[in-house]
């Protein structure tokens, strides 16, 4: 995973130049080399802004711009959002919400989500909002929009857990099922468009060739 540049680094700077030199420096998954799709990013607040994040032919460009016509987007606080990169916080929640922009960090220039799922999102529509409760600094929260359009004035989806409970499921611990089924991780409004995400990434992890 690329080194992250240093705490306090502008948006504009984190996304327009240090992302594109990461991916550049990082080989890309063959996958990756046959998807053309558009992502997002929303930051809310003093310092924020949108980019849009074009992967195609194997190669990624990012400029700031509207992100409605975008596949995925991730929308977050500024806070949330340095919190999660130089903080930690959002447990395994904030590592995977960042590990799309971090080559190396789940997958190549996909992040946590294998190239391609990121197609198939489009076809979904919604915004899933991931809320950990009792972080560090207090409560932490990402969403990600799937499908392109603007972003509602609330999310379709809120998964909600305690900072504790998202500590043992990275530990492996606490199995998710279980925790679902225990009311330690809570699902309010629609619970189908979380199944549609999760399915899609499923499929698309078990169509990836194994590493040696």
């Amino acid at each position: 995973m690329s080194q992250l540049p240093p705490a306090g680094t502008p948006a504009k700077e984190f996304f327009e130049r240090f992302v594109p030199q990461a991916f550049a420096a990082h080989p890309i998954p063959d996958d990756a080399k046959q998807v053309d799709v558009m992502l997002g990013v929303r930051l809310e607040g003093e310092g924020g802004g949108e980019w849009r994040f074009h992967l195609k032919n194997g190669e990624l460009q990012v400029a700031p711009g509207a992100t409605e016509d975008a596949a995925f987007t991730v929308i977050q606080s500024v806070v949330d959002w340095r919190g999660a990169l130089w903080e930690g916080r959002g447990g395994v929640f904030g590592r995977q919400s960042q590990a799309l922009f971090q080559p190396g960090a789940g997958g190549g220039a996909s992040g946590a989500i294998p190239p391609s799922a990121l197609s198939a999102l489009q076809a979904l529509r919604g915004v899933i909002k991931m809320v950990v409760m009792g972080d560090k600094g207090g409560d932490w929260a990402v969403a990600f929009k799937l499908g392109p359009g603007p972003v509602p004035a609330q999310p379709t989806t809120t998964v909600s857990i305690t900072a504790d409970d998202a500590a043992a499921l990275e530990r492996g611990e606490l199995d998710p099922m279980q925790a679902f089924m225990a009311g330690r991780i809570q699902v309010a409004g629609d619970i189908t468009l979380l199944m549609q995400m999760q399915a899609i990434q499923m499929q698309a992890a078990a169509s990836q060739p194994r590493k040696a």
